[in-house]
């Protein structure tokens, strides 16, 4: 069995890994596991111990937000939640990816859905947080590519006929769009970015790119660096 390392991910100081870490095995040999977070078993059953819980789009919003779930392809099972405020006007449009070592993570976890229901609140924006797939089922560039594909969907909704279904459009200044993520998520928004710019800015509207925000981004290759195979790490840490 191997042992693989990831990019960052915080973790509550009270999670107990201990608990997780050795549960009865249903599936037979584990041939790849990082420590707590994800085991792949040799009859190709992928594992996520519960380490975050996922949350329903309608808990503990503050005041005035709307947050709803929509599918966005039903044959990768691509979808987002959206986060709506009540301030009046048109308002900024945040496309959001969680962070996870692209391997774990979930628009759904609780922390995201605190946090981006509050920023929602808090920087009168709409938000939409992308869960895209992840890997090793589905490698990169397949979070790359989800994430295109959201912002193509969006402006699909935007062309089509208002209906209840895009309840969120009326909300929106599409004129005004950022790209967001944190850690493996700010690598997805970098990437995203990316395909963006070649674009003819015609073939967009009416979406028009004002900026993109890269939170404690992850950067890295196949080599580790010295720091990561070398430096303390704490033991909530995954490096």
């Amino acid at each position: 069995m191997k042992f693989r390392r990831m990019s960052t991910i915080s973790l509550d100081p009270r999670l107990n890994l201990q608990a997780i870490k050795n549960p009865p095995n249903q599936h037979g040999v584990v041939l790849e596991e990082i420590e707590g977070l994800l085991r792949v078993h040799k009859d190709g059953n992928i594992e996520r111990p519960p380490i975050i819980p996922s949350v329903p789009s309608t808990l503990a919003l503050p005041h005035g937000v709307t947050a709803k779930d929509v599918v966005i392809e039903k044959f990768t099972n691509l979808w987002a939640r959206i986060y709506v405020p009540s301030h009046p006007g048109n308002l900024p449009v945040l496309v959001y990816f969680h962070g996870g070592g692209f391997c774990v993570g979930s628009a759904s976890w609780s922390c995201y859905h605190d946090f981006l229901a509050n920023l929602a609140c808090k920087a009168s924006c709409v938000i939409i947080s992308v869960n895209y797939r992840l890997a090793p089922e589905n490698r990169l560039p397949a979070a790359y590519d989800d994430g295109f594909k959201t912002l193509k969907w969006v402006k699909q909704q935007a062309l089509s006929e208002p209906s209840e279904q895009r309840w969120w459009l009326s909300r929106c200044s599409l004129s005004s769009l950022f790209i967001v993520g944190d850690s493996a998520g700010a690598n997805i928004a970098y990437n995203v970015t990316t395909q963006l710019v070649p674009c003819d800015p015609s073939s967009l509207r009416p979406l028009s790119l004002k900026g993109t925000i890269l939170i404690q981004p992850f950067f890295g290759g196949e080599a580790r660096t010295w720091s990561e195979k070398y430096a303390t790490q704490p033991p909530t840490s995954a490096l």
